[in-house]
C-alpha cells in the first residue's frame, strides 16, 4: 500500500463536473457566439486565459463582450453565462474531502479558473454542506492568484516552493493528460481521471504519510 502525505486535486472535471455546451449555449442567448474560440475544459485562450493568469480583471471580459456584441450587456449575465460551464460537486465528492483530512492527508487545490468562476464555486457548490472551502482543503493555488497556468511546470514549481511538500510524497489527481504529464515530470504520482468518474476506490489503496 502506497503512503501519501499530500493530494493534490484540480477542480473541474475531477471535483465538479461541467457543461462546456450550456456555457456555450448561455453564451449564444447574450449575442456572443465566439466564446468557442474562447473557451475550453483544459486550457482557455484569448480574454479568458488572461482572466485566468490574472492579466486582467473581469471588467476586461465585461467589456470584450459588450464591444463584440454592439451594446452593453450586463455583467451578470456574462457571469452567469461564464459560470454555466461549472454543474456541482456531488455530495459523496464532498464527503470524500472531508474524509481524507480525517484520515490524516493534507489536501490542496491546483487549478486553473478565475474570480469569477471562483467566487461562485466558493459562495455555492462548497457551502452546500453548510462548510466553507477551507473544511474541505488545507490550501488554494489558484491560476488567476499565482499568474501562471497548468501545463505549465512553473505553477507547479512555485506551489512546492511556497507549501513545502515533497512530490514524491504527493499524488497529484487531473483530468488533463497534459497537466499529469507535467506533474509526472515534476516527480509526483499522478492519475488522471476519468469525466464524472468515482475514484473513490483509489484511496483504498493508501495511507497518509505522517
Amino acid at each position: 500500500m502506497k503512503k501519501f502525505r499530500t493530494i493534490v486535486f484540480d477542480l473541474g472535471g475531477v471535483l465538479i463536473d461541467y457543461s462546456l455546451e450550456r456555457s456555450i449555449e448561455a453564451f449564444r442567448r447574450i449575442g456572443y457566439g465566439q466564446i468557442e474560440t474562447l473557451i475550453d475544459p483544459y486550457r482557455q485562450s484569448g480574454v479568458l486565459l488572461q482572466l485566468e493568469k490574472g492579466e486582467v480583471g473581469p471588467e476586461a471580459l465585461y467589456d470584450e463582450i459588450s464591444r463584440s456584441v454592439g451594446r452593453p450587456v450586463d455583467p451578470k449575465a456574462i457571469d452567469a453565462a461564464l459560470c454555466g460551464f461549472l454543474l456541482d460537486i456531488p455530495d459523496y465528492k464532498l464527503d470524500m474531502l472531508l474524509d481524507l483530512r480525517r484520515r490524516g492527508f493534507r489536501l490542496f487545490m491546483l487549478s486553473n479558473t478565475n474570480t469569477i468562476m471562483m467566487t461562485y464555486m466558493k459562495n455555492g457548490v462548497f457551502r452546500k454542506q453548510g462548510l466553507t472551502i477551507d473544511a474541505y482543503f488545507d490550501r488554494l493555488f489558484l491560476s488567476y492568484e499565482m499568474g501562471l497556468v497548468k501545463p505549465g511546470a512553473e505553477i507547479f514549481r512555485r506551489m512546492i516552493e511556497s507549501s513545502g511538500i515533497v512530490p514524491s510524497q504527493t499524488l497529484f489527481i487531473d483530468d488533463s493528460q497534459a497537466n499529469v504529464d507535467t506533474g509526472k515530470a515534476c516527480g509526483f504520482d499522478t492519475y488522471l481521471a476519468a469525466r464524472n468518474e468515482d475514484f473513490r476506490p483509489l484511496f483504498d489503496r493508501i495511507e497518509p504519510l505522517v
